[in-house]
């Protein structure tokens, strides 16, 4: 054929063509093989922006799922109970409810020891002051005692895979039920994967707007205005636990616990010392308010506790004391109720 030359090789060049009504070209292998492998290019690169996209979304789950936490829980009510024991040189009735925590074989909690140390401890706190580990004041005080009385209902309020919530409420009698009652309340928010527990100056700011605020949801709940913006220095003073006037007389105890609603429930009491210790009517000098979280929000801090806050979801198990028994001097049926009503 014309055109047709070989090299001594016999392979035919990329120049070399036949033109007898068909073109033969040895360039199209080499025209085939760059299509070949610019399409493996582009899906190779195909693959690389995939797995980056992946990972980027595997990366912002994980960044806003936060940690794993703890789902399959129980809370099982416990109480500690003496009435009229021989060791004291007075008598002694304790009704005392307080929560133990349990995770489970397959999700053992963490911090387990630490948290159910604190929810005993927080349970027994005026208990431990005026009877179990009293000072030197109310050492001297328990000279006078006939009975000491105290009565505790604890009530878990939230329980979330992160956070759970325990408020308690406490009637206690030093020296005497019947000339001598007060009644209290104290809360705890923990953090069940680090054992930590949450102040309420640890999450909120807590100025002058806020305690503004806190007073006219106060004001709300008991429909008329029994706190004015005059109270509010003094409000303050006590949420920070400032107030020099009155520190020998009183402990300040603010305290929050979140609702099966997530509210916030937001207080103070003001606990009595010996100095402040009175035979008169059955006092309670605690002052609490109920809060959105949109009403909180502007006062949030920055603190672990809203992350963990807002990715919770209800989980664990909560379960009443199995046998609790009724305070004789100030559980509901007392009768020293009815002596003060007499009165």
């Amino acid at each position: 054929m014309e055109g047709i030359q070989e090299q001594e090789n016999g392979c035919i060049t990329a120049e070399q063509t036949v033109t007898d009504d068909l073109t033969y070209t040895s360039t199209i292998e080499p025209v085939r093989r760059p299509a070949k492998k610019y399409r493996w290019t582009a899906v190779f690169a195909a693959v690389i922006i995939l797995a980056v996209a992946v990972g980027s979304v595997a990366a912002y789950l994980v960044s806003h799922a936060g940690p794993k936490g703890y789902h399959d829980y129980t809370v099982q009510k416990q109480q500690y109970y003496v009435e009229y024991s021989d060791e004291y040189p007075y008598w002694d009735v304790l009704t005392i409810e307080y929560p133990i925590l349990a995770g489970t074989e397959e999700e053992p909690i963490e911090q387990l020891e630490q948290i159910n140390a604190i929810l005993y401890d927080t349970a027994m706190d005026r208990v431990n002051y005026w009877h179990l580990k009293p000072n030197d004041e109310v050492r001297q005080l328990q000279e006078e005692y006939s009975i000491f009385s105290s009565d505790v209902e604890c009530d878990v309020t939230y329980h979330s895979q992160y956070l759970m919530s325990v408020n308690y409420k406490e009637i206690y009698a030093p020296i005497s039920p019947v000339w001598y009652v007060y009644m209290t309340q104290r809360a705890l928010t923990v953090d069940l994967l680090t054992g930590e527990t949450y102040s309420l100056d640890d999450i909120l700011h807590l100025n002058e707007d806020f305690v503004a605020l806190w007073m006219d949801k106060f004001n709300e709940k008991q429909k008329e205005e029994k706190l004015s913006s005059e109270n509010v220095d003094i409000f303050l003073s006590w949420f920070h636990c400032a107030d020099q006037d009155l520190e020998n007389y009183y402990d300040f105890v603010p305290f929050f616990y979140v609702t099966d609603e997530g509210n916030f429930v937001i207080g103070i009491s003001l606990d009595p010392k010996v100095a402040a210790i009175s035979g008169s009517d059955p006092s309670n000098s605690t002052f609490y308010a109920e809060l959105t979280p949109e009403e909180a929000a502007p006062y949030r801090k920055d603190s672990v506790f809203w992350d963990r806050y807002d990715k919770s979801e209800s989980t664990g198990k909560v379960r009443r004391c199995k046998e609790k028994h009724e305070n004789i001097w100030l559980g509901d049926q007392a009768g020293v109720w009815e002596y003060w009503e007499e009165r």
